[in-house]
């Protein structure tokens, strides 16, 4: 099993701050509980902190039973779709393979440089529609990560 420091760092961040999300609403609620005295408030809290800290664990087992997935390339074209919270990201590795992701438009990517892609193994089966694929996975993202400038962006 590999330890903390072996994963890479984008996952050790989301993990970090996945369980730090949790514990920082926790806190919060209990110095509200001691200014106001509201129970529910308390047990609201209580609940977001359960729940960070079993999707922390359930990230924690993914990474370290190595069950996600790698895209790494070049970005060659990042297009927004129409009407849609996406960008389409085209990725080449070093094969000339092309890969052709649907991501979040929080995602800034540049054209010319080298990414990791970090995915769930997803066992889903494609719907055939580009749409309802993209968003039946969009809960298989875990991040991405920046490699190298190449020269394409120069």
């Amino acid at each position: 099993m590999n330890k903390f420091k072996d994963f890479p760092k984008v996952l050790q961040k989301r993990l970090f701050f996945t369980v730090l999300l949790g514990a920082g609403c926790f806190l919060f609620g209990i110095a509200y509980w001691l200014f106001s005295h509201d129970r529910i408030f308390l047990l609201l809290s209580s609940a977001v902190l359960v729940f960070s800290l079993y999707r922390g664990w359930t990230l924690y087992r993914l990474i370290s039973q190595e069950k996600y997935e790698v895209v790494e390339g070049t970005c060659v074209s990042v297009a927004p779709k129409f009407m849609r919270r996406q960008y389409e990201i085209r990725v080449m590795d070093d094969e000339g393979i092309e890969t052709s992701l649907r991501l979040a438009k929080q995602t800034k990517v540049k054209i010319g440089a080298r990414y990791h892609f970090y995915f769930k193994q997803g066992d889903r089966a494609p719907l055939g529609s580009k749409f309802f694929d993209s968003m039946l996975t969009s809960d298989l993202f875990l991040g991405y990560e920046m490699l190298e400038e190449n020269s394409l962006s120069k």
